[in-house]
């Protein structure tokens, strides 16, 4: 079913302005395209801009929540997990007697006696990764350092490690 020419609605809107009616009625066809060109490129921006506001309020929500998910506030943990805070790494005689611990989880002297030339800290570090079996975000929360400090101090370490035990082992 096809609606007549006069019958569209587009086509009425643009009509009910006098100038339009004026331009049609005087035949003048060369300034009707130009008025009508105007006015249907109005309507597209029109329509464009109200689709545009529709989806970014029906999507609004939904990003909000994913927002909310990924990034939570510290207002919105429950309480009981922020009730308990970790323990504090300080570099006070607290850790200072952290390396005579690490004597009863190593077995391998040669690997005792190359950790205890290690710097304090970073024997806090690996003290902490793998005695305590804290995670990177959590020794470096704890010892008030960002977690790439944490992790360039314990890869240094295990490379240090690593290459004086192979030099020790190489020699007999």
């Amino acid at each position: 079913m096809t609606i007549a020419f006069h019958q569209q609605k587009l086509i009425q809107h643009f009509f009910d302005s006098p100038d339009h009616q004026y331009l049609w009625s005087n035949g003048d066809t060369h300034q009707l395209d130009e008025a009508f060109r105007d006015f249907f490129l109005d309507v597209k921006k029109r329509v464009f801009m109200q689709k545009t506001i529709y989806w970014a309020a029906v999507h609004y929500d939904k990003r909000e929540r994913k927002h909310r998910e990924r990034f939570p506030l510290a207002v919105d943990n429950d309480e009981e997990a922020s009730a308990t805070p970790l323990p504090a790494v300080s570099f006070t005689d607290q850790y200072r007697s952290r390396s005579r611990e690490l004597a009863g989880h190593i077995e391998n002297p040669e690997l005792y006696d190359i950790i205890q030339q290690r710097p304090e800290k970073e024997q806090a570090v690996l003290y902490a990764l793998f005695i305590e079996g804290r995670t990177i975000t959590e020794t470096a929360r704890a010892m008030s350092i960002s977690q790439q400090a944490v992790s360039k101090i314990k890869q240094k370490s295990l490379r240090i490690l690593k290459t004086q035990l192979e030099t020790i082992r190489s020699f007999p």
